[in-house]
């Protein structure tokens, strides 16, 4: 089971709302609401949330419980990337994901990962990755596509379900966008495959620094 779900369920069952475990993991209120649908103590929590009335100072100092508790969730997930990335390296597949993503993952964001292409290759390495390095189970990810207005956007959805082997129901926003020629050379749109976790997002940005630091051999391969 991934880390932050473990926190996760962890919190629920200290009767955390969802936007209270949201905005101390990062983790959309979609995906707990998937974790904790069938749960039956969670649904007599989400009551007990609904009927308690905390002062200001209790909650300023849940804040910065929260607060705390996630600055040390973070340190323990760059140390434990830190750690993994020295027998990781090694993997092929390890290196073919995190390459994709310093390629074409976005970066900024602090609650996401996301990473935006046309090729399907790039979305199947990288979904690979993720469920071998980051643990996300193939479900949790989520997927939006952008279009251009000449296409079929049920049939260029359809495509990248079949392709990627995620089902049509993970795939949540299609945009629509205008350009300048009349016909457009994409033929299926460009997808983004999109994971909703704060901890892994550290993860992986902390692999991707450690890799701008790697010394290679002439070679090709990774010098231990």
């Amino acid at each position: 089971m991934r880390k932050d779900k473990e926190k996760a369920f962890e919190l629920r069952k200290q009767g955390k709302s969802y936007n209270a475990i949201r905005e101390e993991l990062g983790i959309s209120k979609s995906t707990l609401s998937d974790w904790f649908k069938n749960i039956e103590w969670s649904k007599h929590s989400k009551v007990s949330n609904t009927k308690t009335t905390r002062s200001p100072e209790h909650i300023e100092r849940m804040h910065k419980a929260r607060r705390d508790q996630l600055s040390a969730l973070y340190r323990e997930a760059e140390d434990q990337a830190e750690n993994s990335y020295q027998v990781f390296k090694k993997e092929p597949l390890f290196w073919a994901g995190l390459m994709a993503y310093a390629g074409e993952g976005e970066k900024r964001s602090k609650h996401y990962i996301k990473i935006t292409s046309s090729e399907f290759y790039i979305h199947t390495i990288f979904i690979k990755f993720s469920q071998v390095y980051l643990e996300v189970k193939k479900q949790e990810i989520r997927c939006g596509l952008i279009v251009y207005p000449d296409l079929n956007a049920s049939l260029c959805k359809e495509m990248w379900s079949n392709m990627l082997g995620l089902s049509r129901e993970q795939f949540h926003k299609t945009q629509v966008i205008q350009g300048k020629e009349l016909k457009k050379r994409l033929q299926y749109g460009i997808a983004m495959s999109i994971i909703s976790s704060t901890v892994l997002k550290k993860k992986i940005m902390k692999w991707i620094s450690l890799a701008q630091d790697e010394r290679f051999q002439e070679a090709g391969m990774v010098q231990g």
